[in-house]
């Protein structure tokens, strides 16, 4: 009777054994894999990536600009144009896979405007700018290219998105029912903008008076004025003097 009693439990061992064995989890292969929504990605805009990986459980990217993610559906943006090498590895409970994709990201063209009393290098603020694609639409305030938009405290306005084309800016700033500031006179056209990147430039605004053929009509009889080119550098030391003052 001894002997059978320890047979019994020797013979379970093997059965549990066996059942454990047999129950060991197949995972699946993992299988690496991501696209990019949408056709055109653009610097300082977000890039979405969508993961398409199977098998996985937790995921590490590298967007090849030195910034890394461990979301399974990250989003990044970019701050300069070019072609980017992202790679994703994807891990599962027992094996890893890594896929890598390139990723070309192009420039937007913009356009950074500083508007500045003219004989100073003081911001105007509350100041309306506008753009126009040609002069005759700048003449007559007609087909405007862009919303409005008024600067703040620093002088500056920013408009993205922009065709490499020369523009007609309209800065305005109303004082009183007789006089109003204005850069019709100091300059308003920009050369054509340089493509895949900001163009900083500086107007200047002076005080002006209606005429008897109302607000801003005498501007027809202006020759065309270029206004100059600035640089980011130069936007940053006048706002900052200014500040200061």
């Amino acid at each position: 009777m001894k002997t059978f009693k320890i047979i019994i439990p020797i013979m379970l061992i093997f059965v549990l054994n066996g059942c454990i064995i047999d129950r060991t989890p197949d995972y699946p292969e993992t299988d690496a894999c991501f696209s990019v929504s949408g056709t055109t990605q653009y610097m300082n805009e977000p890039v979405y990536f969508v993961n398409c990986s199977q098998g996985a459980v937790s995921y590490d990217w590298s967007f090849g600009d030195g910034f890394t993610s461990n979301q399974k559906n990250p989003t990044h943006t970019y701050t300069e144009a070019g072609t980017y090498q992202v790679t994703m590895r994807a891990t599962g409970y027992d094996s890893y896979d890594t896929f890598t994709d390139a990723v070309t990201i192009s420039g937007s063209t913009d356009l950074d405007i500083l508007v500045m009393y003219v004989g100073t290098e003081d911001p105007v603020s509350n100041c309306e700018v506008t753009l126009y694609g040609n002069e005759t639409d700048w003449q007559n305030l007609t087909n405007p290219v862009s919303d409005m938009v008024t600067t703040g405290t620093n002088g500056i306005v920013y408009f993205s998105g922009l065709y490499p084309i020369e523009y007609y800016i309209d800065a305005y700033r109303s004082v009183s029912d007789t006089s109003y500031y204005s850069n019709y006179l100091q300059g308003y056209a920009t050369s054509p903008l340089d493509e895949n990147q900001i163009n900083y430039y500086n107007i200047y605004v002076e005080l002006l008076y209606n005429t008897a053929k109302g607000i801003r009509k005498d501007r027809q009889k202006v020759v065309v004025k270029q206004i100059e080119k600035s640089t980011k550098e130069e936007h940053e030391s006048i706002i900052k003097a200014f500040q200061e003052k």
